[in-house]
């Protein structure tokens, strides 16, 4: 019984070195562009704000080496909206950002990455003359954010990729204002 289960054990250990190092086929190597486009559903994590809404987003980049790449992003998250009546708020924030990215390739298709960025939040609230945290009118702010995503290659230079990113700037009451994004993307690679 004990044979069986090392041997188990070793097939899976295996199996499993094979997939991490498997050729990349169909993902970005040094020297070229990569792009991802997406929509995404935007969340605000302060108490007082109501329900997120939509977002989109653009990233373009240059793969420095075969895992690092370096580029712009730029979106669009309306992280409130609340229908009252015929009131509508919504709170839009536009992250333009330097990003890098570092990509961990599982298989030839399947790449998994963190992001990291640092750059301006442009927040324009359309509010009812309240404020979500500490902002009530529009402001230009620095601020970062963090990221985790997966993308997979279907077609060698086209996929589709799924990610997670948690934003946050300082507010003029130097409060800290956070939210959070996830994103659907179609991804491409140019040469």
């Amino acid at each position: 019984m004990k044979t069986k289960a090392i041997l188990s054990l070793s097939g899976i250990l295996v199996l499993f070195c094979l997939v991490l190092t498997g050729p990349a086929h169909g993902q970005a190597t040094d020297g070229q562009f990569v792009i991802h486009m997406g929509a995404a559903y935007a969340k605000t994590t302060e108490e007082n704000a109501d329900s997120g809404f939509f977002g989109i987003d653009i990233f373009a980049g240059k793969m420095i080496t075969n895992n690092i790449c370096i580029g712009v992003g730029v979106g669009y998250d309306i992280a409130h909206y609340s229908g009252k009546g015929d009131l509508k708020e919504r709170l839009a924030l536009i992250p333009m950002t330097a990003k890098a990215l570092y990509f961990v390739n599982f298989g030839p298709m399947l790449q998994m990455y963190v992001s990291a960025a640092g750059g301006v939040y442009r927040a324009m609230p359309h509010l009812a003359g309240g404020k979500i945290g500490d902002i009530g009118y529009t402001t230009n702010q620095p601020g970062g954010s963090v990221g985790i995503g997966l993308d997979y290659w279907f077609l060698l230079t086209t996929g589709v990729g799924f990610g997670f990113e948690y934003h946050t700037f300082k507010t003029d009451g130097d409060d800290l204002f956070s939210y959070f994004t996830a994103r659907v993307d179609y991804t491409l690679i140019k040469f």
